[in-house]
């Protein structure tokens, strides 16, 4: 594992043409838990903060939540954003390691517990700034991917193969800096897409 947060996406070959609107409007629950895992996420956030700031240490209870929360996040965007068809499971597993649960979308992850840089930690507000630039940039871009994704799902029937190997990528950026946020790793990530 190369950056300690990894996305994998197995991609269908045919998307149903009705996913393009379907999906959003079934993703709905799977929003409504994304909103409240969200805003416990961010309170462990703010616990692990401490927790490494004042130890050096990421507890795994903590680690774990955030785990959780970014593999749920990962498996509703491939929904929502209509690149599958299988509806993703509503799991909470807080492993590290992907359960299978959805075999459609993996995503591992290594947290660092010990040795943590708390000099980095503390600072990762000011560290997050240039992730931040390039992650408007992408997501910018990833919406008018979507766009033009919209209307090739609609008249073709699946994604085109350029695009969506520039979505997955979007993805796997989103999971590398969110794990970057999230403390579960002092490694800065890559601001490509491979």
């Amino acid at each position: 594992m190369d950056y300690p947060a990894t996305f994998e996406f197995n991609a269908p070959e045919r998307v149903a043409r009705w996913r393009v609107i379907g999906n959003i409007i079934l993703s709905i629950p799977h929003f409504i838990v994304l909103y409240a895992l969200g805003l416990f996420s961010l309170v462990v956030d703010v616990f692990s903060w401490f927790a490494i700031v004042f130890t050096g240490k990421l507890p795994a209870g903590l680690a774990g939540v955030n785990c959780m929360m970014l593999r749920y996040a990962a498996r509703v965007a491939t929904y929502q954003n209509f690149l599958r068809g299988s509806y993703p499971p509503f799991d909470f597993d807080t492993s590290t390691q992907d359960n299978g649960q959805d075999p459609e979308v993996v995503v591992n992850f290594a947290p660092e517990y010990e040795g943590r840089s708390r000099l980095s930690v503390f600072f990762r507000f000011i560290l997050l700034i240039p992730i931040v630039i390039m992650g408007m940039i992408w997501g910018l871009l990833a919406w008018l991917v979507s766009i033009v994704g919209f209307f090739a799902v609609l008249i073709l029937g699946r994604w085109p193969k350029g695009l969506l190997n520039f979505i997955v990528g979007v993805n796997r950026f989103s999971i590398r800096t969110n794990a970057y946020w999230a403390l579960l790793t002092d490694k800065f990530p890559p601001l490509g897409l491979n």
